[in-house]
Formats: C-alpha cells, sequence, structure tokens
C-alpha cells in the first residue's frame, strides 16, 4: 500500500507497455516465414551456393543463412543495407526486395507520388521541393471543391 495520496497517484499514472495482441504477432510471424521461404527458393535458383552468394553481397558472419534458418530476426533481420547488397546478387528488385521484407510503407511499384519525386535523381533538391508543395496545395484544393 502507498503511504500517501501522492505516491498512489504516482502508482496508478504508471502502466505497461502495451504487448502487441497475439494475433498480430502471429500474423507478423507468419509474413516472416512467408519471406524466408521464398527469399530461400530465390536464392537456390540462383545456382550458388549460399555461401559464395553472402560473399558476393559482402554479408559477414553468415547473415544470411542465420536469417533463413530463424536464427536471427524477423522480416526486418535483413536490414535495408543487406538488401540492396543482396538485391543484385541474386537478380531481384531492390524495391520488391524492401516489399516483401516489410520495410516499404507502399506496394512495390505503386510508391507514392512524393516518393516518386523525391527519388528522382534529375531533379535538383529545390525543384523536388517545388513539386511536393505544389502537390500538396492541389490535394488541399482537391479536398475543398468536391
Amino acid at each position: 500500500m502507498t503511504k500517501n495520496k501522492k505516491d498512489a497517484r504516482s502508482v496508478r499514472l504508471r502502466k505497461k507497455a502495451v504487448q502487441p495482441q497475439l494475433d498480430e504477432a502471429q500474423a507478423r510471424g507468419a509474413k516472416t516465414d512467408a519471406f524466408r521461404t521464398w527469399l530461400r527458393g530465390v536464392v537456390e535458383g540462383t545456382g550458388k551456393s549460399l555461401h559464395a552468394v553472402e560473399v558476393e553481397a559482402g554479408i559477414r558472419g553468415n547473415g544470411l543463412g542465420k536469417f533463413l534458418r530463424g536464427e536471427r530476426g524477423g522480416r526486418h533481420g535483413l536490414t535495408p543495407l543487406l538488401i540492396r547488397r543482396l538485391a543484385p546478387v541474386i537478380s531481384v528488385g531492390e524495391e520488391e526486395l524492401f516489399g516483401r521484407a516489410g520495410h516499404l510503407s507502399y506496394e512495390p511499384g505503386h510508391p507514392p507520388v512524393e516518393a516518386a519525386i523525391l527519388a528522382d535523381q534529375a531533379l535538383d533538391p529545390e525543384a523536388k521541393a517545388l513539386l511536393v508543395e505544389l502537390l500538396g496545395r492541389l490535394r488541399g484544393r482537391k479536398e475543398s471543391h468536391p
């Protein structure tokens, strides 16, 4: 029991961190398993050994093998850096690999317009900022005029 009201209030204010629902955890696990299975098939389809793929991609410490066996991380066990290195070695586009690994907030092949503008290397930073600002204004006008 607490000795005074102040202590009682501070105890009530502290809440435990909300744990993800079991269903969410199971769904994430299923997505990770599906990604591992898909990636294992792609790596085997290259005709190269797992070690050769890791060496060519610059992945150290058997990181890819550990991920594929489930000994390392969830879907985010493959960092964006490792995905960039791995994609050309296994002949899969970075965007597809990022999407399947859970690193994209959109469906591969359908980036938001802002992302496409920012990724365009032909535009300088000022042009990108102007285009994103104009897009925001046009969207605001569309919402205010049904």
